[in-house]
């Protein structure tokens, strides 16, 4: 289509971008309105979605392949557990590399942490956006909360992956947030049994932030425009 014949549905930057013939111009043009629309509709999915609903897109992927492995007799082998083990990390790492694709063609930039080399990508993901500090890891306040986290559950221990879910992160995100005198709304998004995000909503904020729930690493994800360094 000509770009005068969409002007009405065209954002601003978008009709510029048009209007100077630069492809990279419109191609970042598009991808900024891409995911800004995607950010305005977090808040008309959360009040959509059923929250007493506690079944994981992850407990669905895992109970599809179980049906689909169950043998015609009793019982099932220890080979059928075996199959249904490859089967599920195979199909929960398609997924989770789809909708890292799906980040990248609708405006949104993942931004790679190393976990601190202690299973804190979690951590590192919360402190980024709370801060606003994408280059950093932020080393000395992952330690703080971690140790907070140990205070309050003595049985996680200094290495153990962290949960994205469940009250104890609930009261670890409130933490942050009024540390940081922070108005942000967490949407942590994981892989599904279709070709878009399943999101779980947490923190008290107005302003929407996304991590990428990679079954077992965290990441914080933030749309292109705001891309630093």
């Amino acid at each position: 289509m000509r770009p005068n014949s969409t002007s009405q549905f065209l954002s601003a930057s978008q009709q510029t971008a048009w209007d100077s013939g630069n492809r990279e111009a419109i191609q970042a043009a598009d991808d900024t309105a891409l995911a800004q629309a995607i950010m305005a509709s977090l808040a008309e999915l959360e009040d959509i979605q059923t929250q007493d609903d506690t079944t994981s897109e992850d407990d669905l992927i895992q109970t599809a392949i179980a049906e689909s492995l169950k043998p015609s007799g009793k019982g099932r082998s220890p080979i059928d557990q075996q199959k249904n083990a490859e089967a599920y990390l195979d199909l929960q790492a398609q997924r989770t590399a789809g909708l890292r694709t799906w980040f990248e063609k609708n405006g949104f930039d993942v931004i790679h942490n190393s976990g601190g080399r202690s299973n804190n990508c979690f951590l590192i993901s919360l402190l980024q956006h709370a801060t606003g500090d994408y280059r950093s890891e932020h080393t000395a306040e992952v330690r703080h909360y971690r140790q907070q986290l140990m205070k309050w559950d003595k049985t996680i221990k200094k290495n153990d992956p962290l949960p994205s879910s469940g009250k104890l992160i609930e009261n670890l995100i409130e933490l942050v947030l009024k540390d940081k005198k922070c108005n942000r709304r967490f949407a942590i998004a994981g892989p599904s049994l279709g070709s878009e995000p399943s999101w779980h909503f947490y923190g008290k904020g107005k302003d929407y932030a996304i991590i990428f729930d990679q079954s077992g690493h965290y990441e914080a994800v933030i749309p292109r425009q705001a891309k630093v360094g």
